[in-house]
């Protein structure tokens, strides 16, 4: 019994790659989270939040506001024009702007609500929360709402004479009491404007197709690439290559296998999607159509790509996972882009996942069509990053799969 048992251990730690990739794979994807949600180290200083805000009043009162908010540690403010800012949220590229309408200065002296708004993308719920209730006690607290509520109580009293002691007593502790509330967080005391509204298609279904569907084909398409590297184990490669076929022809097959069956996978993953969870496909089928076919290029080409690097169909599984994950991680599939670190954010760029899931958000929930500029450039994206893997693995396969030994 305890021979087997040394006999296996021995095996597993002599093992290099596969003791690397049991230890590796785990410590990548704890380091990931540990950065996308907060939890490295204990900084005493917390990171500053950064706050869109459109100034329309424009008046003495609303830049002190904003100069005080600004002074804040937890707040950057960025100003600009109110269109532009719009612009960004319809984008998806903020979540949530803090206009300041006019009359800042007579809604103060009058006892009214401030002239605040936000307008913000209903599909970034969870991020508009946060930033909500980050900045509501803070604006309160700066125009200051014991002033607010006593002229609002002064007002009250010079509209209503006879009203009788008691029922007066009443009326102004819960004046007292609602202004208490908002300054503590009620969102009902500034109003609130989705840019972009809720709809059919939640966020949270787009994003774990999308999500899902890209991470997974991930891993299907390095597995039919690296089958050619079965081909060459088994002797079937150095056959192909002794007959009237051209090496580069052998590998462009592949290509178009891979890409055939991704486009499969992809279409599968959304019918699906569309028959059992109802994701409206039906009213954006030419723009969908496109990103499938820009997000299975993309995909199969990182396949090829990945395993052009590797002799062994082993050598590939042991690397593709762990890239595959960490690429998955910081490119949104297993946690959305928001919730991670602004670092993290500027990496996800680099990943395949990036601009596949915001092209799949760009249609389902921004409803662009196929001739607005932000969807043609994610789909462009793409389509540059298969080209170019596709090169570099015609190179990388010369080298390495296609030497017969």
């Amino acid at each position: 019994m305890f021979k087997i048992a040394l006999k296996d251990l021995r095996i597993f730690f002599g093992d290099k790659r596969g003791l690397l990739m049991t230890l590796a794979v785990p410590i990548a994807l704890i380091t990931l989270f540990t950065f996308a949600f907060g939890g490295a180290g204990r900084s005493e200083e917390s990171s500053e939040t950064e706050i869109i805000v459109a100034d329309e009043d424009n008046s003495d009162a609303s830049k002190r506001i904003i100069s005080e908010l600004d002074s804040l540690e937890e707040f950057k403010i960025i100003s600009m024009p109110l269109d532009s800012a719009e612009n960004l949220v319809i984008k998806g590229d903020e979540a949530l702007i803090l206009v300041i309408n006019k009359g800042l200065s007579d809604s103060i002296a009058l006892g009214n609500n401030p002239p605040f708004e936000f307008k913000y993308d209903a599909a970034k719920k969870a991020e508009v929360g946060i930033l909500q209730g980050a900045l509501i006690g803070d604006l309160m607290s700066l125009i200051g709402t014991d002033g607010i509520s006593k002229r609002s109580i002064e007002k009250f009293d010079n509209e209503n004479p006879d009203m009788d002691s008691l029922s007066r007593a009443q009326v102004h502790a819960d004046i007292l009491t609602d202004f208490k509330s908002n300054e503590n967080g009620n969102d009902e005391f500034i109003k609130s404007t989705p840019l972009i509204a809720e709809k059919e298609n939640s966020p949270a279904l787009i994003h774990s197709v999308a999500g899902t569907a890209v991470m997974m084909l991930l891993f299907a398409v390095v597995a039919m690439g690296a089958s050619i590297l079965d081909e060459k184990q088994e002797g079937t490669l150095k056959k192909l290559l002794y007959s009237p076929i051209k090496p580069n022809s052998i590998l462009l097959g592949k290509m178009i296998a891979t890409n055939v069956v991704s486009v499969f996978q992809l279409v599968v993953m959304f019918l699906f999607a569309f028959l059992v969870f109802d994701l409206d496909i039906l009213n954006h089928l030419p723009a969908l159509a496109l990103m499938i076919f820009a997000t299975a290029f993309a995909c199969s080409s990182f396949g090829v790509f990945l395993a052009s690097f590797a002799k062994t169909r082993q050598a590939v599984q042991s690397m593709s996972t762990l890239v595959i994950l960490v690429m998955s991680c910081i490119g949104g599939s297993m946690i959305p882009s928001f919730m991670m670190p602004d670092f993290m954010q500027n990496m996800a760029i680099f990943s395949v996942n990036y601009w596949s899931i915001q092209g799949f958000y760009d249609i389902f929930w921004r409803d662009l069509s196929l001739i607005d500029s932000l969807l043609i450039s994610r789909i462009s994206v793409l389509i540059l990053i298969g080209a170019i893997l596709n090169i570099a693995a015609l190179i990388l396969f010369k080298r390495n799969a296609f030497k017969i030994s």
